[in-house]
């Protein structure tokens, strides 16, 4: 295959953010003794998912984002605090999430020894994502990791992909493949790219016709193995 450089996305792509997520989530539910109900956590899900989405687009900076996620939630209960000191106890809990997704390690493992150049591609918060890998011991199979926070651009801003062809001086496009599980910033990001894409679409959920399209579609990581032509451990 073409590929030679293979760029995954974090979260709900290689490491399980949905269950690092709602751990985080619930140490903040208890500590302001909310009820830990569904339509507490959808409330949250809501709010912040929709400041996602803004800072993807450009709208607000990531200050706010960090600034405005519990504020937000928590003044919905009545209650008003420092966003940011709340956020920060948050970040600190998600920085223990180190489960992955499912066969993200036999995944990387076949890959890396086929030869192929791993790197991470991600939106997240640079100290949380960096203790994650090492936590959860992938570091080793990573040739480098961009972290949006420290590249200064999300994706899908194609300034993203950019810097990463820039940092390996490598400008064949035909040679890079995004993984990753958002529509949004790591299909559409590909796409302002001009790389390809592969859409880990791991809830299989149906996909918006108007929808940026991906290359490829995969509902579970073995499914990317058989693209390079190899086989599972």
């Amino acid at each position: 295959m073409k590929y030679k450089k293979l760029i995954f996305d974090l979260d709900n792509t290689i490491l399980d953010f949905e269950d690092t997520e709602e751990k985080a989530l619930k140490k903040i539910i208890n500590t302001y003794k909310l009820p830990y109900t569904t339509e507490t956590i959808q409330s949250y899900k809501e709010i912040t998912h929709d400041l996602w989405r803004k800072l993807e687009q450009g709208k607000i900076t990531r200050e706010k984002l960090f600034a405005s996620r519990f504020f937000l939630f928590l003044e919905k209960f009545g209650i008003e605090v420092d966003g940011k000191k709340v956020d920060h106890l948050y970040r600190t809990a998600l920085s223990e999430g180190f489960l992955m997704m499912e066969h993200a390690h036999e995944v990387l493992t076949v890959l890396k020894k086929s030869g192929y150049k791993l790197y991470a591609g991600t939106n997240g918060v640079a100290q949380t994502q960096r203790q994650r890998l090492k936590g959860a011991e992938l570091n080793h199979f990573f040739e480098n990791i961009f972290i949006s926070e420290e590249i200064g651009v999300e994706k899908p801003d194609p300034q993203f992909f950019n810097y990463i062809f820039e940092t390996l001086n490598s400008y064949n496009n035909e040679e890079y493949l995004m993984i990753g599980d958002s529509l949004t910033s790591d299909i559409k990001g590909a796409k302002n790219a001009g790389i390809d894409s592969v859409w880990y679409n791991f809830d299989r959920l149906e996909k918006n016709p108007k929808a940026v399209q991906s290359t490829y579609t995969i509902t579970n990581l073995l499914e990317l193995l058989p693209l390079f032509g190899l086989e599972k451990i």
